[in-house]
C-alpha cells in the first residue's frame, strides 16, 4: 500500500508531460486553421502567454531553415514553452522581491498604526509605475488609445473570453463607470484573446459603453496577468498605476480617491 502511495505522489509531483509534436494554429481555439506542426526538435520563440479555450494559448514563432513561422499552440507540452514559464514565474518572483526590498529601504511620509489596514496591506509590484502605452481598434473598429482617453482617471481590465471569473470583473466595472464617467472616468477592456471576433460572442448581449478590445502586443503578459483571472489596473491621470488587483473594494477606493481629487489646471489650448 505504501509503495502505491508513493507510486501517485511521485506521479502528481512529475514536471508537464513533453509532446514530441503539436499543431500550429493561426488562431487560440482548437477551430482556427493548422498552419504547421511543430515538435521539440524545432528552433521555437515563445513571445507571449494568451487566453485560450482550456488551456493556456501561446503565441510562438518557429526557425526553420530560411523561414520563420508564427502561429499558436494550445497547452504548455513544449520544452521552449515549459522553459518561458519558468523564466516568467522567476520574473515575477524577482520582481516582486525587489519591489519589497525598495519598500523596505524607503521612509514612509506618514506613520501607519500598528496592526492598521494599511501597514498590513502588500503592494502590487505594477503599483506606482507607468502603465504602457497601446494602440488598438475597438470591436466597433474606433481606434483607442492610452494617451487618446484624456481622462482624469482609468480602469483598465484584462479579461478573457474564455473564462467567466474573469468576465466578472469587467461587468463589475460598470456601476463604477455609470457613477463617474461624467466626471471624468475612462474604461478599456482588454481581451486576453489575440482574435478580436471572440469578443462580442462573450459579452452576449451585454451592452458595455467602454471600449473593448484584444490583446495583440503582449500587453498582459508584460504584466504578468493570469489569462484564467484577469487583473484590473486604476491609472490616474498621468497613466501611473494606482491599484492592480481584482475587482474589488481596493480598486473602487483607489478610483473614488482620485475622482475626489481636484483635476490639475490646464494651460490654454491643452484639453
Amino acid at each position: 500500500m505504501a509503495m502505491v502511495q508513493l507510486l501517485l505522489l511521485m506521479l502528481l509531483q512529475a514536471p508537464p508531460a513533453v509532446q514530441s509534436s503539436q499543431p500550429l494554429r493561426s488562431g487560440c481555439s482548437t477551430d482556427d486553421p493548422q498552419i504547421a506542426a511543430v515538435g521539440v526538435e524545432d528552433r521555437i520563440q515563445v513571445e507571449t502567454a494568451l487566453s485560450g479555450e482550456n488551456d493556456t494559448c501561446y503565441k510562438i514563432h518557429v526557425l526553420r531553415e530560411n523561414e520563420k513561422i508564427t502561429g499558436y499552440v494550445l497547452g504548455d507540452g513544449l520544452p521552449a514553452i515549459q522553459s518561458f514559464i519558468r523564466s516568467r514565474e522567476r520574473a515575477s518572483r524577482e520582481s516582486a522581491e525587489a519591489e519589497a526590498r525598495r519598500a523596505r529601504m524607503q521612509v514612509p511620509k506618514k506613520a501607519s498604526t500598528p496592526g492598521s489596514e494599511d501597514s498590513a496591506k502588500p503592494q502590487d509590484p505594477a503599483v506606482s509605475t507607468q502603465f504602457k502605452e497601446f494602440y488598438a481598434k475597438d470591436i466597433t473598429g474606433k481606434p483607442v488609445s492610452l494617451s487618446g482617453l484624456n481622462a482624469r482617471a482609468v480602469v483598465v481590465t484584462f479579461w478573457s473570453p474564455k473564462s467567466h471569473p474573469s468576465q466578472s470583473q469587467l461587468m463589475s466595472v460598470m456601476p463604477l463607470y455609470n457613477e463617474f464617467h461624467k466626471s471624468g472616468l475612462a474604461a478599456v477592456g482588454i481581451s486576453m484573446d489575440p482574435n478580436a471576433s471572440h469578443i462580442s460572442p462573450a459579452l452576449d448581449d451585454v451592452s458595455l459603453n467602454w471600449p473593448q478590445i484584444a490583446d495583440q502586443s503582449g500587453l498582459a503578459a508584460h504584466y504578468n496577468v493570469d489569462p484564467r483571472a484577469g487583473k484590473t489596473f486604476v491609472l490616474d491621470a498621468s497613466h501611473r498605476v494606482v491599484a492592480a488587483g481584482p475587482m474589488g473594494p481596493d480598486i473602487v477606493k483607489a478610483v473614488r480617491q482620485l475622482m475626489d481629487t481636484p483635476p490639475a489646471a490646464t494651460t490654454p489650448g491643452n484639453q
